[in-house]
């Protein structure tokens, strides 16, 4: 599965920028470096651009990757839906789609009435608000879930990381983890995990902007699958890990606790598409062919 550039370049970008910083660390600081380097803007221009998607999924799974927790995905749905430009590069934006993940400390709301109260800290340590959402576009709707399902992929490559470097450096009566039958079973299962949640998010990406009753299909089967390996994937890690990923030291639980986070989020969708899928074994079938990679997937 190949990508575009921009997805590549914005990956590597981020991550060298990244690789240095304090985690949680200082949000606003971390917030101003972004907006300073141009990631929160990359959608400004979306309507129909796929490089500009691109680059963006690039972003946010470097940063989930690194386990850093910023509003980048929420801002740029919020200011690809915005019918006006926002007026500051550097505001915090939220959208109804993002379904209230960093609403109360938001700059600017987008689609939304009123300023949301804040309702809590989700596990990731993100402050949240609960409240009925507008009736939203389904490439808006679409947007947000595929960036959700991105940060999910780079908290969850980053879990892998961290549990095979793990296991390939824990030696144990003088040999590595890694060496044991079981273990390298475990690590194999959790990277067919992380691949089948890449899959299904290019997918929905692929499918974005053509037909819509394939978006909205694919869109139902991203979070389905999302919803059960993501969970997986954290525990599987976890495991190979043992009570060191818990530690500081390790840095797995900054990953992990993104994505449980980012399951719990789309928990919160009270209707995930599944019950408008047919059943007509015509209309499925045309449901489930691949989307049109065209020349650079």
């Amino acid at each position: 599965m190949t990508t575009h550039s921009l997805e590549t370049d914005l990956d590597v970008s981020v991550t060298e920028v990244i690789a240095d910083w304090d985690r949680p660390g200082d949000l606003r600081e971390h917030w101003r470096i972004a907006t300073g380097l141009g990631w929160t803007a990359i959608l400004d221009d979306f309507p129909d651009q796929r490089e500009l998607l691109d680059a963006a999924c690039g972003a946010v799974t470097a940063l989930a990757r690194g386990g850093i927790a910023l509003p980048l995905r929420q801002t740029l749905v919020a200011r690809a839906a915005a019918e006006v430009p926002l007026s500051t590069e550097d505001a915090i934006a939220g959208h109804p789609a993002a379904q209230g993940i960093w609403a109360p400390i938001a700059d600017v709301l987008v689609g939304a009435d009123g300023a949301p109260a804040e309702a809590g800290r989700d596990f990731a340590g993100r402050p949240y608000s609960v409240s009925s959402s507008p009736e939203i576009p389904l490439r808006v709707a679409a947007l947000s879930e595929i960036l959700r399902c991105q940060e999910m992929l780079g908290a969850a490559q980053g879990a892998f990381a961290e549990a095979r470097r793990y296991v390939t450096e824990r030696v144990q009566f003088g040999k590595p983890l890694a060496a044991i039958p079981a273990v390298r079973t475990t690590l194999g299962q959790l990277k067919v995990d992380v691949r089948q949640l890449e899959t299904v998010t290019h997918e929905v990406r692929l499918r974005l902007f053509g037909d819509e009753a394939a978006l909205a299909f694919a869109l139902a089967t991203a979070r389905a699958v999302a919803a059960e390996v993501a969970p997986r994937i954290a525990q599987t890690a976890h495991q190979l890990h043992g009570a060191m990923g818990i530690t500081y030291e390790a840095a797995l639980h900054w990953r992990t606790k993104l994505l449980w986070a980012d399951c719990d989020e789309g928990a919160l969708w009270g209707d995930d598409g599944i019950a408008d899928i047919p059943v007509d074994e015509t209309a499925l079938w045309s449901l489930t062919a691949p989307g049109d990679r065209g020349q650079r997937y």
